[in-house]
């Protein structure tokens, strides 16, 4: 294949013979493998999608008029080892291309994942903060990672390798805290994410943990759980995850979580007295 134009590259991406990668000062460019292939690409990243790269890129056309235009790159966005963000370029031979998005990345008021870095303009030598940012949505995944899907019919998510960071939970706090470790620039760190939310039980002691997103979008981690009184002014739930796994965590109700409405603890109580399973949790005696 003869490469001619940009288009082109972009539309047949999964059949190029050369190797997308990302430049220090995160630029995607393309480098091709073939001898009579001399076509060159560089573009700016300019956002994140669930399955694609955002690029634009500038170009001379056919009527000598320069002119910036905007295209996707097809992909999936993970985490490598190290709990970096990547973004897997699709090629045809099974094969891709991992571009390795080295620099810090942070959870965001919205909750949502964004990732920060600094571009340097090669004129000038000034530096701008630029940051892309993932929407999507908090959960606990098959294998037990608390997992950032990016939508909900995506191929990309983010499952990160870490642990919970407090083995005692207290309901009325509302938050989640999740510890991993982060190689930023070579160099190792321990990152915690805070999420933040409202914990929910209904009259069949479903569990859940409601996160607000962005324009008020609601959605909830569901956990199953082992229930126990202790001494009557608690109730202790050894969390786990919807395969029935123990995640090491306990979630402890006490009377100040029901607020003016001290009947609902006693009422709860009482439900996990007389209960021995009862939707999908069991009860410890």
């Amino acid at each position: 294949m003869k490469l001619t134009r940009i288009d082109q590259l972009l539309e047949d991406a999964k059949d190029t013979k050369g190797r997308w990668e990302l430049t220090p000062n995160r630029e995607l460019q393309y480098k091709s493998d073939k001898k009579d292939e001399e076509f060159k690409f560089k573009g700016s990243i300019i956002a994140a999608e669930p399955d694609a790269l955002v690029i634009s890129f500038t170009e001379r056309q056919s009527d000598q008029k320069v002119v910036t235009r905007i295209a996707k790159l097809g992909g999936a966005w993970r985490l490598d080892p190290k709990n970096r963000i990547v973004f897997e370029v699709e090629k045809e031979s099974g094969k891709s291309d991992v571009l390795t998005f080295k620099g810090a990345w942070q959870v965001g008021p919205n909750q949502e994942i964004i990732y920060s870095y600094d571009v340097t303009n090669l004129k000038t030598r000034k530096k701008t903060r630029q940051k892309l940012v993932f929407s999507g949505y908090w959960d606990i995944s098959e294998d037990h990672r608390l997992t950032y899907w990016l939508s909900g019919d995506s191929n990309s998510a983010f499952r990160f390798r870490g642990a919970f960071q407090t083995k005692s939970v207290l309901a009325k706090k509302g938050e989640i805290r999740y510890q991993v470790g982060v190689e930023v620039n070579g160099k190792q760190k321990i990152q915690t994410i805070a999420l933040f939310g409202k914990w929910k039980l209904s009259r069949s002691l479903e569990l859940a943990f409601e996160i607000e997103y962005d324009e008020g979008q609601r959605k909830a981690i569901t956990f199953g759980g082992e229930y126990h009184l202790d001494g009557g002014r608690q109730i202790i739930v050894n969390l786990k995850s919807k395969e029935g796994d123990p995640l090491g965590v306990e979630l402890i109700f006490t009377k100040d979580f029901f607020g003016k409405d001290g009947q609902a603890f006693v009422r709860l109580a009482k439900s996990v007295e007389e209960s021995r399973v009862e939707a999908g949790v069991s009860f410890k005696w």
